[in-house]
């Protein structure tokens, strides 16, 4: 990220690690779907305008590092890129001591220690001209950025293209809404399955826009609009 963007795209050699394990001793009932990824088994995605937030929204997701031994490069969560560059590129700092995002020529940083072999709740909420990061049901930081006005084209989970900038790691529970779910709505519902009117339902259900189906190596993508109050489509 700012610090090192430069070797962004160089390679190194990873050992997958054991099981994740939550963060804070937590033992939800439900589990999430774990990606895990050993620097080569990324995932392409059809692209979509639901990976879109540049209007406002929140992307979110549990994630857990596992390198020790720093590489030359920033691994990449996840990617979302247009004909024009990055509508975002979400990358953990080589040397797991922060998060960050690129988006079209900004991008942002914020610190965090993520060497703690724990899997820990990831959520960046866009709103107009700032972007905030929230980590574990706490707000880290907001800064003043502008979102890109990139259609997505391509979407890699763990990679930047497919093959450069590859995350070894989990990644689990990715989320994609069309608006800035507050902070106390993400710390809620981070440990439940938002599809399961069992477990509560969630008060921007209806601006969920894709929703991670890694057990198939694949996402959901929600299409649709809001309904108002008369319960016809806006």
């Amino acid at each position: 990220m700012q610090r090192h963007l430069a070797g962004l795209f160089a390679l190194t050699a990873f050992t997958l690690a054991p099981a994740p394990a939550f963060a804070q001793d937590a033992s939800p009932a439900w589990q999430p779907d774990f990606l895990e990824l050993d620097g080569a088994n990324g995932l392409t995605l059809i692209p979509d305008p639901e990976f879109s937030v540049v209007e406002g929204g929140t992307i979110e997701f549990w994630v857990q590092p596992d390198w020790t031994e720093s590489p030359d490069y920033d691994p990449v969560i996840m990617s979302a890129v247009g004909q024009d560059g990055p509508a975002y590129v979400i990358a953990m700092l080589r040397d797991r001591d922060g998060i960050g995002i690129v988006s079209g020529d900004e991008e942002t940083v914020w610190a965090f220690d993520f060497t703690d072999e724990q899997v820990h709740h990831v959520a960046f909420n866009v709103y107009a001209e700032e972007v905030a990061v929230i980590i574990d049901g706490e707000t880290r930081g907001v800064v003043e950025m502008d979102m890109a006005d990139i259609a997505p084209s391509a979407v890699w989970i763990g990679s930047a293209d497919g093959e450069t900038g590859p995350f070894v790691g989990a990644i689990a529970a990715l989320r994609v809404w069309g608006v800035p779910v507050e902070p106390e709505v993400l710390d809620e519902f981070r440990y439940k399955d938002v599809l399961s009117e069992a477990q509560g339902n969630h008060p921007d259900i209806d601006y969920l826009q894709v929703v991670s189906d890694f057990a198939n190596l694949d996402v959901l993508i929600i299409e649709g609009e809001a309904e108002d109050e008369t319960g016809e489509s806006e």
